[in-house]
C-alpha cells in the first residue's frame, strides 16, 4: 500500500473520545509506526528532523496528532497537507514509542 493510502486510512479510525479527547486505537497505531518507517526515508522529512524535534518538544503525541489534523485541513496546497502529515507522524510514532506503545 502506499504512503498516502495509509494516511487516508489512518484518518479514518476513530480516535476522537467523547470529551473530545484523543485516544489512539491500536490499529492507529499500527499505522502510525508503518506511515512513519516510510516518511524516515523522505528526504525533505531526514532534513527537517531535529526542527520538528524542537517543535515537538514538551506535547504529547496526542496533542501532535491534533495539531497535524489542523495542518491538514488549514494546508494552503495539496503538497503542504500531504507533508504536513508525513513530517508530523514520525514524531507522534517516536513519541508513542517513547511511552510503550
Amino acid at each position: 500500500m502506499e504512503i498516502n493510502d495509509l494516511i487516508c486510512e489512518l484518518l479514518e479510525e476513530p480516535v476522537t473520545q467523547e470529551d473530545n479527547g484523543i485516544e489512539f486505537t491500536s490499529r492507529s497505531v499500527e499505522l502510525i509506526h508503518e506511515i512513519a518507517e516510510m516518511c524516515n526515508e523522505i528526504p525533505i522529512v531526514q532534513k527537517t528532523k531535529k526542527q520538528a524535534e524542537g517543535y515537538a518538544e514538551g506535547l504529547s503525541a496526542e496533542q501532535v496528532y491534533m495539531d497535524m489534523l489542523v495542518k491538514i485541513v488549514e494546508a494552503p496546497t495539496a503538497i503542504h497537507m500531504k507533508m504536513s502529515a508525513k513530517m508530523l507522524i514520525p514524531i507522534i510514532s517516536r513519541k508513542l514509542k517513547e511511552r510503550g506503545l
